[in-house]
């Protein structure tokens, strides 16, 4: 019989689920900045040429554990010609869109 992740995780030591959510909140950022340069078709160098700054600089951004500004997010999407926006919900369910 199979269990679910759920039950494992309620298993486990709390103070460990939480470093663990915590350690996976922080990647999530990196993650996306590094799906952006991906859905472009971009190595990291082209994306610094893009920006004007060097390979390393992209790859700082990509790096984990970084807290990326909702600027440079913007400044790194409007790099490949797109746009940015910041959707909201709500603990009632509504969601909000607003342009960055």
């Amino acid at each position: 019989m199979a269990t679910d992740l759920e039950t494992l995780i309620s298993r486990e030591d709390p103070a460990l689920v939480e470093r663990a959510r915590k350690k996976a909140d922080a990647m999530l950022p990196e993650l996306r900045i590094a799906d952006i340069r991906k859905l472009a078709e971009m190595t990291q160098r082209e994306m610094a040429d893009a920006l004007g700054v060097k390979q390393p600089t992209i790859a700082g951004l990509e790096k984990g554990g970084q807290d990326v500004r909702l600027s440079s997010i913007k400044r790194y999407v409007e790099a490949i010609g797109g746009k940015v926006s910041l959707t909201i919900e709500l603990a009632d369910g509504s969601q909000h869109d607003f342009p960055v």
